[in-house]
């Protein structure tokens, strides 16, 4: 609503804030011209100063909370052992690239299509090399959708879910997710029924481009053995993995 020029007058007051002296406006009452409603108690500079201040300050809380809400949302992907010292976890990335020359070259590795399989032995810190890729894809914009569990999970899970019949909810979130890593793979036996869900989800996902990430102790021929797949499920099941996704052979650090 455009105000009554005629109901606005100027006088001299000295600023509240800075203490300078401004024309300030004092407006009175459409109905009562006698009837001061309120009058300028800060010059110019000062108001533009405080919106200015407000305008950063604002800025200032938004960016915290995205802050807050993207360490929240990497802590539920990342376990504590697995985050860096920076990231409130337990890992020191100096000595991680330190130990790990090949840490470098994991961390090249492109989100697209193809996965990525950390084979080696106990200590090698497979697992960690693969949480600072993943951490890289987590900074990425947009963000991907990122699904990490222990093999001891997915087998927990994917029990639970089947008893509680939300197996196929379940497993379609485990497919579509732009990001999949299974670590430690082939530790602990699986159930027959948990090793025939792993099939498909690697049926699903590599059919669908998506990519899938793995850690393991095992060669592909002792994979299949440990898993307890039958050949006929076995077999296809290495040979998807090794067609979709890269290797790398991790040593354990002398130091």
């Amino acid at each position: 609503m455009d105000i009554n020029e005629n109901l606005i007058e100027r006088e001299a007051a000295s600023c509240q804030t800075c203490g300078r002296q401004f024309s300030a406006a004092v407006f009175r009452h459409p109905l009562n011209a006698s009837r001061i409603v309120s009058r300028q108690l800060h010059c110019e500079p000062c108001i533009e100063t405080e919106k200015q201040r407000m305008a950063t300050a604002e800025a200032t809380r938004r960016a915290e909370r995205a802050e807050e809400e993207m360490r929240a949302a990497w802590e539920r992907i990342c376990p504590d052992e697995f985050r860096t010292r920076l990231e409130g976890g337990k890992t020191d990335e100096a000595r991680l690239e330190r130990e790990q020359p090949q840490l470098r070259e994991i961390l090249a590795h492109p989100l697209g299509s193809r996965g990525l399989i950390l084979r080696g032995p106990t200590g090698a810190a497979k697992t960690r090399c693969m949480f600072r890729l993943l951490r890289r894809y987590f900074c990425a914009s947009p963000r991907p959708r990122i699904i990490a569990m222990s093999a001891g999970r997915f087998d927990r899970e994917a029990r639970d879910a089947a008893g509680t019949f939300t197996l196929t909810k379940w497993f379609e979130r485990l497919a579509h997710a732009d990001v999949f890593f299974l670590d430690d793979l082939g530790k602990g036996r699986w159930t027959e029924a948990t090793a025939g869900q792993f099939w498909e989800l690697v049926d699903d996902r590599t059919k669908h481009d998506r990519p899938i990430f793995i850690t393991t102790n095992l060669t592909g021929e002792t994979l299949a053995e440990s898993l307890g797949l039958q050949r006929d499920i076995a077999e296809p099941l290495v040979r998807r993995l090794r067609e979709n996704c890269e290797m790398a052979t991790l040593t354990r650090s002398k130091s």
